[in-house]
């Protein structure tokens, strides 16, 4: 109601005043934490921090660009594109689908610029910037240039991993994890089942006797075993 009381060109102002306002925020919050994201960048361009398995992918593109004999150009492009937008990106704008970490709602368009920001930092384009530009080139148009230039020899300076050396160390990983990690194949059934089918026993079962396909299968009597004994099996624990 106040908005619509106002003439056209003083709520042009007012939008405009309310922009600068909501970016200059936005400085004042990155200045507060560039020192975290620049280390956070700083350690995903390691390349001696690399997993093993990230180094025997790129080693991979590597093999394939010899084999098949792909311009230098365009194998930086398949590097860039695995590393920065397939590996890293996703969890850095969404850190939960890996991590058990609660984000904000007012946290991921956050998270989401930082994402973009680190997009870039591995594109050849020019980096222009005017007032159209969106706010992660606005904020970051001073740091990505910097950025870049830590990239230059990144992949170049991967240690190389042969198929003896990485298979070796999955090997131990798995053996690792074996000796200290207590795995029960039962009670991962049981948490799926009750996840699943004991949640929904009633609606899968009237389902496959609707199903003309299942009923030469016997798709419900099977199901109905299966329940009777992971009932049967829940009662005696």
């Amino acid at each position: 109601m106040f908005q619509s009381n106002i003439p056209d060109d003083v709520k042009s102002n007012r939008e405009v005043d309310y922009g600068d306002i909501f970016l200059n925020r936005l400085f004042h919050t990155k200045l507060l934490l560039v020192e975290y994201i620049d280390s956070t960048f700083e350690g995903l361009i390691d390349p001696p921090s690399l997993s093993i398995s990230i180094r025997y992918f790129l080693c991979m593109l590597d093999k394939f660009g010899k084999d098949y004999n792909i311009e230098p150009e365009v194998l930086e492009s398949w590097k860039n594109e695995c590393y920065a937008t397939r590996i890293w990106a996703p969890l850095i704008g969404k850190p939960d689908i890996l991590f058990d970490v609660n984000v904000p709602g007012h946290v991921r368009p956050c998270l989401d610029i930082l994402r973009q920001v680190f997009v870039e930092m591995f594109t050849q384009t020019a980096h222009k910037v005017n007032k159209e530009s969106p706010p992660q080139k606005l904020l970051f148009h001073k740091d990505i240039p910097r950025y870049r230039k830590l990239i230059g020899t990144f992949f170049i300076r991967v240690e190389p991993v042969n198929d003896q050396d990485f298979w070796s160390e999955i090997d131990e990983i798995s053996n690792r994890q074996n000796a200290t990690l207590n795995f029960s194949r039962q009670s991962t059934f049981h948490q799926l089942y009750n996840l699943f089918i004991g949640k929904y026993s009633s609606d899968i079962l009237d389902d496959l006797k609707d199903m003309e396909e299942s009923k030469d299968l016997q798709f419900v009597n099977k199901l109905k075993e299966v329940i009777d004994l992971m009932e049967e099996s829940s009662n005696e624990s």
